[in-house]
């Protein structure tokens, strides 16, 4: 059963009275997601974020988000060294997208690996409601996401929250642009491509009976969005003569930083 949207918090409240309740959250980056969790829950939930681990590795590495994504340019020969990134080495098996991978990114991404794998085995025995905030977009990644609780399936309510987005792409897309140039500035890089976006909204799929929900709870942040891609952050302004710019092909405010 498909919730109204007002009524989700309430039914929020409903559930943390009488058992745990896992939350798959559905919908790509940039749809409202974390603001989704942090306006409701009461008491923090048991969270499972894949990027939160990738940021946290990286960090040990003195890198950014997006360096844990290098990857060899396509003249490169095993064996090529680069002074940030290691060795060129053959790519394992299951990394059929490239042939050649850098030896510390391929350590790094399999420490995050680690760490995604015991925080996964660990979400049953906190007690605590778990939120799965990954994009989840389709019914294969859902499945491994209650993984989370194999073998306490009982324990828990199933819940699929679907943020709406379709209409809002090309919105979503300018949001996170604009987080990304805010990153920069910080010193920071979290990028995601065109490409990414495009692949991601290619998967979705939507929420089906069979998958095993209890229930799914519609948040619609869409007419949000919208404004949110036209307004210009805290301490930016307009550009004064060029007042648009083209991102992705659609025609957006040309925000600049305000002396």
């Amino acid at each position: 059963m498909k919730l109204i949207f007002e009524n989700w918090k309430k039914f929020i409240k409903e559930q943390e009275e009488k058992q745990k309740s896992i939350f798959v959250l559905v919908g790509p980056p940039s749809v409202g997601k974390s603001t989704w969790i942090k306006n409701t829950f009461e008491d923090t939930p048991y969270i499972i974020n894949r990027d939160d681990l990738a940021e946290q590795v990286a960090g040990e590495y003195g890198w950014t988000y997006d360096d844990m994504f290098a990857s060899p340019p396509e003249d490169a020969n095993v064996g090529d060294l680069d002074e940030k990134y290691g060795n060129v080495v053959e790519s394992p098996s299951w990394m059929t997208w490239q042939k050649t991978v850098f030896d510390k990114v391929l350590e790094a991404n399999n420490k995050v690996q680690q760490l995604f794998t015991s925080r996964v085995s660990n979400a049953a025995p906190s007690g605590q409601d778990i939120v799965i905030d990954m994009t989840n977009m389709n019914a294969g990644a859902r499945k491994n996401a209650l993984k989370a609780i194999e073998g306490s399936e009982e324990d828990y309510k199933k819940i699929a929250v679907v943020f709406e987005f379709e209409g809002a792409e090309d919105a979503i897309q300018a949001i996170a642009q604009k987080r990304a140039e805010a990153a920069k500035r910080m010193g920071k890089s979290k990028t995601i491509p065109p490409a990414a976006f495009k692949r991601m909204f290619g998967a979705y799929q939507k929420v089906e009976s069979s998958e095993g929900f209890d229930e799914v709870i519609s948040v619609d942040n869409r007419e949000a969005l919208m404004k949110l891609a036209e307004r210009c952050e805290k301490g930016y302004k307009t550009h004064p003569t060029r007042k648009t710019k083209k991102m992705y092909g659609k025609t957006y405010r040309n925000c600049v930083k305000a002396e």
